[in-house]
């Protein structure tokens, strides 16, 4: 019979699984990072243009491709299905084509609604997504609950986000890239647990017990009898 790793600690994982995973993480910090600052490009005016290109390009980053990344990276370590991939691959294409329609309407010309409709339907993919991956991430072992407390939440903005229009100063502006940023940091602490390796506790070294019929310590040569009275270790003299 052989003893399977648990997946609380891969003791044998293999590199490439490992090597991806560490990506994934690396990915994940990446992507946090790209949707606060496409969050703050977004609120700068700026006559040339370059802060809202800035943004376009880390919105499809940090919610398109980044995400794309993170899931074939917990795919390839077991923390995932081919459903949060699928997932993954609907909100990185609508999100990379909201932002070339955003940024160069002139490539590809389409209606309004149509236009209206892709928009509408990139921050839905995303909420589907993100909910999908901290379910699968839960059910691989990891008992990460905040990740769907946090998708959850974040889910909910999104799509209300994209439904609901609100005068004046709106919250969620905010929030939903904080919230995402903050999925993204626990995402990648649990895949860095998942790809750390396996630490075996040391155990204490017991004492060899001395003779227990004259006290003399144990022989280092391995023979099973005292050196001193001749007796078997364990035995007493009657």
């Amino acid at each position: 019979m052989t003893a399977t790793p648990s997946a609380e600690a891969p003791a044998s994982e293999p590199s490439t699984t490992r090597m991806s995973l560490r990506l994934g993480s690396a990915a994940a910090f990446v992507g946090a990072a790209s949707v606060l600052f496409a969050a703050v490009a977004r609120e700068i005016t700026e006559p040339s243009g370059i802060a809202i290109t800035a943004a376009v390009f880390a919105t499809i980053v940090a919610y398109g491709l980044v995400p794309l990344m993170l899931t074939a990276a917990m795919r390839q370590g077991a923390l995932s299905s081919w459903w949060a991939v699928a997932a993954a691959f609907l909100a990185a294409a609508l999100w990379s084509a909201a932002g070339l329609l955003f940024a160069a309407p002139a490539l590809l010309p389409l209606a309004p609604a149509m236009v209206n409709a892709l928009v509408t339907a990139a921050p839905s993919a995303s909420a589907l997504w993100i909910l999908a991956a901290s379910v699968e991430v839960v059910r691989a072992g990891r008992h990460r609950w905040s990740l769907v407390f946090i998708a959850a939440f974040v889910a909910v903005l999104m799509i209300g986000s994209a439904f609901i229009e609100l005068s004046g100063f709106d919250i969620r502006r905010v929030l939903v890239p904080l919230g995402w940023a903050a999925w993204m940091v626990d995402a990648a602490r649990a895949i860095r647990a998942r790809s750390s390796p396996a630490t075996e506790r040391p155990t204490a070294a017991t004492a060899d017990a001395p003779c227990a019929n004259c006290g003399a310590p144990r022989r280092t040569d391995g023979l099973a009898f005292c050196s001193r009275c001749g007796l078997p270790y364990g035995a007493r003299r009657a």
